[in-house]
């Protein structure tokens, strides 16, 4: 009996762990917890950005689209007494107004329409369309009632991107320089040849690394050369 009770009681010293080897496990937990959830967290990160990488990517692409399609077809319009109004009769670093050619049922009658792109108070871009309505033989009048779309998206500011959303070649080349209030003057509207578009779109409202910046300069191909105001 004494020896059973003396095994049961090396049994009962030998039974758990020591606060040594209790203080590693738990060490080695947390260890392993620490880089589950880093590894957890910056995989959350990563596909939330390129969530909104992606997001961003295509406003912006649409964005760029919509607007390139609409001032490659810039046209002048013909007045009564021989003499054509500009294309253009509105241009500033962030809006513009121009009258653009519209394909209509066939391939050869086109319609004008007066579009205008500009940056609304939350800095979202939008575009009102006026559809001409014939005014005499080859004359047309913008009297119609303007349909306004939002292209989607928050466009960051030039001094935030570094771009403005607009700038203006001629037909030499040159960048024409808007005045101060960032606008291109009535003489200098019929010298615009191309339009370079800088678009930077950002879910956030600022430059920051999930922003999607597109440029693309368009020609005027229907422009063969100024037109007289």
């Amino acid at each position: 009996m004494t020896a059973l009770r003396r095994l049961l009681a090396r049994a009962r010293r030998d039974e758990g762990v020591s606060l040594a080897e209790l203080l590693v496990a738990i060490m080695v937990f947390g260890i392993v917890l620490a880089v589950v959830s880093t590894t957890f967290v910056s995989l959350t990160k990563a596909t939330a950005q390129a969530r909104f990488i992606d997001v961003n990517t295509r406003v912006a692409s649409n964005g760029l689209n919509d607007l390139s399609r609409t001032i490659r077809a810039a046209r002048t319009i013909a007045q009564p007494g021989g003499t054509e109004a500009s294309a253009f009769t509105l241009a500033t670093t962030e809006s513009l107004t121009l009258t653009t050619a519209v394909n209509t049922a066939d391939s050869l009658t086109t319609v004008p329409r007066r579009v205008t792109y500009r940056l609304e108070a939350d800095r979202t871009l939008s575009s009102s369309t006026v559809v001409a309505t014939p005014l005499q033989t080859d004359f047309w009048q913008f009297t119609s009632p303007a349909t306004k779309r939002a292209l989607g998206g928050t466009v960051v500011t030039a001094a935030s991107s570094g771009s403005p959303l607009f700038t203006y070649l001629d037909f030499t080349g040159k960048t024409l320089t808007p005045d101060a209030s960032g606008a291109l003057t009535a003489s200098q509207l019929p010298s615009i040849a191309a339009v370079t578009i800088s678009l930077t779109i950002d879910r956030t409202s600022s430059m920051s690394s999930q922003a999607v910046t597109l440029q693309n300069t368009v020609s005027l191909s229907n422009l063969a050369g100024g037109a007289t105001t």
